[in-house]
């Protein structure tokens, strides 16, 4: 290839042309013969500013950056000067001081240019040339703050507060009327809490279009405005409620229904997140109240910062049924009276027997007998005289380990007789006292020292002597 281009005449004959491009160039630019140049973008400068503020209060909003085109005739070494200079010297001058009213006007302009270098100026477009007055002025415009964007699932924007209700805007006095509010938009796309951040403003005038600021000239002089956005979740709650037992009556032995068994809420999305874990407690069930009424309607109250989603109900029903649960009634004749460590002293059972309800699991209760339970009675003779009394019956007792069954009813008091044992306390001959005619008026069981429910009888506690009522003791 190297040698092929070495043979030929190529090398010559691209110097040829470029001698030849070289030397036109020449002859053009040193030629005396005019010839016709366009010159693009000459610049435009504006005089007498000062003079239009000071009469009219006005300020030029365009037209310094104006341009303007102009043909020209010139010799080629005319032309060579001027590019020699970067066109400096040839620029157009609008006057505006006659101007007396705001907006844009378009204006004579005078071109200058060198006149020593031999030019004619053939044309110039445009003509006339555009400026733009007005007063600057400042106003107060309101403040709308927008969300863009879309949250996450389950997530909703509750609320958007900006920090300033107001910003304060610089621009032409006929543009800043025409301004309604300004839109200050914080971009939240998915979000799943809440946020602060720093919105961009946006002019809309009062036909509800959008004004760009650049174009228009408009610029904030105040500060900026953040924008705190609240997210809140929606979620499912359940509704719960709290089981206190009864006698016989455990939370296994009861079924509670509540209707509606859960609500919708929205709120705070931790707070949300707990209670749909959780749910919601709207009361509670004493199972001994519902055996009888099994029914009954509770308000649903939220706790701060949650609230129902529109449509959902303020209260719920609550239905408690009952599974394999007996009652039943047992006279008990195995009556225990326990006198401590008093001597002397006997005491007989007045009352043959005592009525005892129990209640529990079916298949507890079903099978108790009079033989499965034991009544205690304790007393302490000192506190008595001989005779007949009405005693607090302490408590009755399973024989059997406790099967889940419970007492929910039983006489508070029984009967007794004492005396004391023969040879204590009288006379060789002396018969007992006669208690034939019942208890005497009055004597009841002290009120101070008496043992309340609960606890086993006494070990040493003897198996009295049982007689029916008011009969006289031999």
């Amino acid at each position: 290839m190297k040698d092929i281009w070495k043979k030929s005449n190529m090398p010559t004959i691209l110097l040829s042309v470029l001698l030849s491009i070289s030397l036109w160039t020449v002859v053009q630019l040193t030629s005396e013969k005019p010839r016709q140049q366009p010159i693009y973008n000459v610049p435009v400068r504006i005089e007498n500013e000062q003079t239009l503020f000071t009469n009219t209060g006005f300020s030029v909003i365009e037209g310094k950056e104006a341009t303007i085109r102009v043909d020209l005739e010139a010799r080629g070494t005319s032309v060579a000067e001027l590019n020699k200079k970067n066109m400096e010297d040839i620029y157009a001058v609008a006057d505006v001081q006659a101007i007396t009213e705001p907006g844009r006007t378009k204006v004579r302009y005078t071109l200058q240019y060198p006149t020593n270098l031999g030019i004619t100026v053939r044309s110039s477009t445009p003509r006339l040339v555009e400026v733009w007055v007005d007063e600057i002025v400042t106003r107060e415009i309101p403040v709308e703050p927008y969300v863009e964007g879309a949250p996450a699932d389950g997530y909703l924007y509750d609320s958007l507060t900006p920090d300033h209700e107001t910003v304060t805007v610089e621009g032409p006095a006929q543009v800043v009327e025409q301004i309604s509010y300004a839109r200050a938009t914080l971009a939240a796309e998915g979000a799943t809490g809440s946020l602060t951040d720093a919105a961009g403003i946006t002019f809309v005038n009062r036909e509800g279009e959008f004004m760009d600021a650049e174009e228009n000239h408009l610029s904030i002089v105040s500060e900026g405005v953040n924008l705190s956005l609240n997210v809140i979740k929606e979620g499912i709650v359940p509704l719960v409620v709290d089981i206190i037992e009864a006698p016989g009556l455990t939370a296994g032995l009861a079924t509670v229904d509540i209707q509606p068994s859960s609500v919708k809420v929205r709120g705070e999305p931790s707070l949300v997140d707990r209670l749909t874990q959780e749910g919601i407690a709207i009361g509670t069930v004493n199972l001994g109240s519902a055996i009888d009424s099994r029914q009954q309607a509770m308000a649903i109250r939220l706790p701060d910062g949650i609230s129902t989603v529109a449509g959902e109900p303020h209260s719920a029903t609550v239905s408690v049924t009952f599974a394999g649960v007996s009652t039943k009634t047992i006279e008990v004749t195995d009556i225990t009276i326990d006198l401590g460590e008093a001597e002397g002293w006997d005491a007989i059972l007045l009352t043959a027997s005592v009525p005892v309800t129990v209640r529990g699991p079916s298949a507890a209760v079903d099978g108790l007998t009079a033989d499965d339970l034991q009544a205690v009675v304790r007393v302490d003779p000192e506190d008595y005289q001989a005779g007949t009394h009405t005693v607090r019956l302490d408590e009755i007792v399973f024989a059997a380990a406790d099967s889940g069954a419970a007492i929910i009813d039983s006489p508070e008091t029984v009967n007794i007789m004492l005396r004391q044992s023969e040879g204590e306390g009288q006379s060789e001959g002396e018969e007992p006292p006669d208690v034939s005619d019942g208890p005497e008026t009055g004597e009841t069981a002290p009120a101070s020292g008496e043992a309340g429910n609960g606890g086993e009888a006494g070990t040493d506690a003897a198996k009295p002597e049982t007689l029916p009522e008011g009969e006289a003791v031999e």
